[in-house]
């Protein structure tokens, strides 16, 4: 069923064309089973889920437990092939452009598709900071990956996503520190049988959907094997001050192509690389500290009416 079109919704002749080469590879009648639901008109119309809608004073909490549900009514795809192609090393703009043709598709989806969709669906929750959690985990002789994605909302973690598990995806933004949310993650694979080994945290995800920087998958890498329980929980709280400090320097979600406009004049624009516009905005609360700069300021005001 979940090769039927929901509701009627065109699908692009890429995703489907993939579906039908893989009913062909596993069924023995495969070509004839594509054709028959192909002409099927009698097929029962899939309900499709909706795509959460907030009034702006609904509570963060509601509207991420409002989204994970989304997520979840789109299910898992269980099927062994991938409907959404998801290169992590696409600019967000391109990636938050998938999301929305997920959404559209409303076929069931990975654990990388669902941090996309997450993504997308939280982007105008301004207040909430979104960054990448990955794992890796050893069971039975083979090596397992999931990812899902963070959220941080008044200083309390929580997480987005989807897997084959109830315990590895959705946690309400209720943990105190980072660590003790790795540590649930840990302790829920724990219970499943796997080994947690390494832990990989990306950097906070801007709120700006046309914003061209690609996502930080990987900021920073954590193998357990090498660390003791007490330098793993330090390392883990490393990283949520280094996003805290991050955000305070104006170098976190905010748009970095409202950078990029600032720089429209400068002859070097065109030389500028993503970690050099980062470093600008770390310098960028010590150039705060020169108001009286009169021959800045005109230039400044000027841009601003030209825009």
């Amino acid at each position: 069923p979940f090769f039927v079109n929901r509701g009627g919704l065109p699908v692009d002749e890429p995703t489907w064309e993939r579906m039908w080469r893989h009913v062909g590879r596993i069924h023995p009648e495969g070509d004839r089973v594509a054709q028959r639901i192909r002409g099927a008109a009698d097929l029962p119309k899939i309900p499709i889920p909706s795509v959460p809608v907030f009034q702006p004073s609904t509570p963060i909490p509601e509207r991420l437990e409002a989204v994970q549900r989304y997520i979840r009514e789109l299910q898992y795809n269980h099927t062994g092939t991938q409907f959404f192609e998801i290169k992590k090393s696409r600019p967000l703009t391109g990636l938050m452009d998938l999301a929305k043709e997920m959404t559209k598709e409303a076929l069931p989806i990975k654990c990388l598709e669902a941090v996309i969709l997450g993504i997308y669906l939280t982007n105008n929750m301004t207040t909430l900071d979104r960054f990448p959690i990955s794992f890796k985990t050893h069971f039975s002789g083979n090596y397992f990956r999931h990812i899902v994605l963070g959220v941080n909302f008044g200083g309390r973690y929580g997480a987005l996503g989807i897997s084959r598990r109830e315990e590895l995806m959705y946690k309400a933004p209720v943990f105190r520190t980072l660590s003790e949310l790795i540590f649930d993650f840990e302790e829920a694979y724990r219970r499943c049988w796997h080994t947690l080994k390494k832990v990989k945290l990306g950097h906070c995800v801007s709120h700006d959907p046309h914003s061209v920087e690609q996502i930080e998958w990987k900021h920073s890498i954590l193998d357990l094997e090498k660390l003791t329980r007490e330098d793993f929980r330090k390392e883990l709280e490393r990283h949520a001050r280094d996003m805290r400090l991050k955000i305070g320097k104006g170098t976190g979600p905010p748009s970095p192509t409202k950078d990029r406009k600032k720089d429209v004049s400068s002859p070097q624009r065109g030389q500028a690389s993503p970690h050099r516009r980062n470093s600008r905005g770390d310098r960028r609360p010590s150039g705060e500290k020169k108001p009286a700069d009169s021959k800045a300021m005109p230039d400044l005001n000027g841009y601003q009416i030209r825009v």
